[in-house]
């Protein structure tokens, strides 16, 4: 069994909700150390989904690899490598500002999907909007044109307490219910807190030292 096949097999049972139903998480590889030939390897396992945090990285190889790869960019984006970024992600994460998502929606030839990235647990050491900038601000984000706003993003609070890793995941749950976006994608969980993640309704984790080590 690939390292691929093996880690959807270990997350199932934390998949159930309600009477027994299934729900799908999708995995992103988060490949920021991972050189071209490693992504390959996890290629042919199957593995389509990808997650960069520098630009220049992710370009060199976009390069090199298969055209189907669906790649995501969950780094902070700097504004002076906006012209490299749009139009070849198929997901941006971390749009944490309206001035980003302008930006984006200026520079881009298409409909370009993004996250908003939200400081779910109100630290200063983290990026991202406050849930009330978020509430106050979504709306305007919904209505640039080349945007296609898909859900929300977030990283778990710095701290060993399970408790409040998953109260910092139910922030974005909540926001959701809120505001009846039953299709909107949570991006949320990495590699020490994906679990938790999945038990408070991600759609998307983000992994990337288990599959480093694995390799």
């Amino acid at each position: 069994m690939n390292l691929v096949t093996q880690f959807y097999q270990e997350i199932e049972p934390l998949l159930k909700k309600g009477h027994g139903n299934q729900r799908a998480v999708k995995l992103i590889i988060a490949s920021k150390y991972f050189n071209s030939d490693q992504i390959m390897k996890l290629y042919k396992m199957g593995q389509r989904d990808f997650g960069e945090n520098k630009v220049q990285d992710a370009l060199e190889k976009m390069g090199k690899l298969p055209k189907d790869i669906c790649w995501h960019f969950i780094g902070h984006l700097q504004k002076n490598k906006m012209n490299k970024i749009v139009d070849l992600f198929d997901l941006i994460h971390s749009v944490d500002s309206v001035e980003l998502a302008q930006k984006i929606s200026k520079k881009s030839s298409k409909v370009q999907k993004i996250l908003l990235q939200i400081n779910a647990s109100n630290e200063a050491s983290k990026r991202g909007f406050s849930v009330e900038e978020f509430l106050e601000k979504y709306l305007e984000i919904e209505k640039l044109e080349n945007i296609e706003l898909c859900g929300l993003m977030t990283m778990a609070a710095l701290s060993d307490d399970p408790q409040k890793t998953s109260d910092t995941f139910q922030v974005l749950a909540k926001l959701r219910k809120k505001l009846n976006k039953e299709s909107w994608k949570l991006s949320m969980g990495m590699s020490t807190d994906y679990a938790i993640a999945i038990q408070n309704d991600a759609d998307l984790i983000r992994i990337g030292r288990r599959f480093l080590e694995g390799l």
